[in-house]
């Protein structure tokens, strides 16, 4: 990442009564993915809390290690009224007792698994399933099956970097680093084709200046892929549009 991220301005979560600063960040520092994750406390049928969650900008999670689904079970378990809440994966009517049958929402693939003893149980022939932590009894961080029309809370993660800069949109909207005028959790900057935050800062700094103008003419004519902070732009190439930008971002970051 090329910056720690503060926690400042308060956006509420499309399509529910949760507030997205009860969003928590599995932190890069702390062995994390930098995602953010909540739980909406919200009763829904899996279906339903997917699209809430994509409304919102993220997706349900989707746990493809040990650490993220420890790290996710941790927080979710006190904050969901059931203590257990959907998972970003379904399986369609007649795979609920196949644990390949279960695909992540995202079309991640990962071979870490961690279902409790005997699950996926099945049991429900004529209906699809959807994935959630096991809760009978508790088991912790351990995972279960159950027929996706039950309501109940759900946990929604942001992964999304629009802007190519190494850090969760999610994130930069919170700290007020990146605009987002709908609340939709999608910076404005991304929608309307726009270049986000300060592209002229080269190092990161919060200010484009001398040093930047240093490192993008040092770095002249060289591939982006090999010295992206370089290329401005992103569009692979440093050259005459990056320099614009320095020149034209020139002083303190918004």
């Amino acid at each position: 990442m090329k910056r720690l991220m503060a926690v400042g301005a308060v956006a509420a979560m499309a399509s529910s009564g949760v507030l997205a600063q009860d969003a928590v960040q599995w932190r890069v520092e702390d062995g994390g993915n930098g995602h953010w994750y909540l739980v909406d406390a919200t009763p829904r049928n899996w279906a339903s809390a997917s699209a809430a969650a994509e409304a919102a900008g993220g997706y349900l999670a989707t746990l493809t290690t040990g650490a993220e689904s420890a790290f996710v079970w941790s927080f979710m378990h006190p904050r969901s009224p059931t203590g257990t809440a959907w998972l970003g994966a379904h399986a369609a009517s007649g795979d609920c007792l196949n644990p390949l049958g279960y695909i992540w929402v995202t079309g991640e693939t990962s071979a870490f698994t961690n279902w409790a003893s005997g699950e996926p149980s099945g049991g429900f022939a004529s209906a699809d399933c959807a994935l959630q932590f096991a809760v009978d009894p508790v088991q912790t961080n351990l995972w279960n099956d159950a027929p996706a029309s039950w309501l109940q809370s759900s946990v929604v993660e942001w992964s999304a970097d629009c802007n190519s800069d190494g850090i969760v949109d999610f994130g930069q909207i919170r700290a007020g680093e990146l605009d987002d005028a709908n609340g939709n959790n999608i910076p404005d900057c991304c929608e309307n084709g726009t270049l986000c935050g300060c592209p002229g800062d080269a190092n990161a700094d919060g200010a484009v200046d001398g040093i930047d103008l240093a490192i993008v003419l040092t770095r002249w004519g060289q591939p982006g892929a090999k010295f992206p902070e370089a290329d401005c732009n992103d569009d692979g190439a440093i050259d005459g549009v990056d320099l614009s930008l320095v020149l034209g971002t020139w002083g303190a970051c918004p």
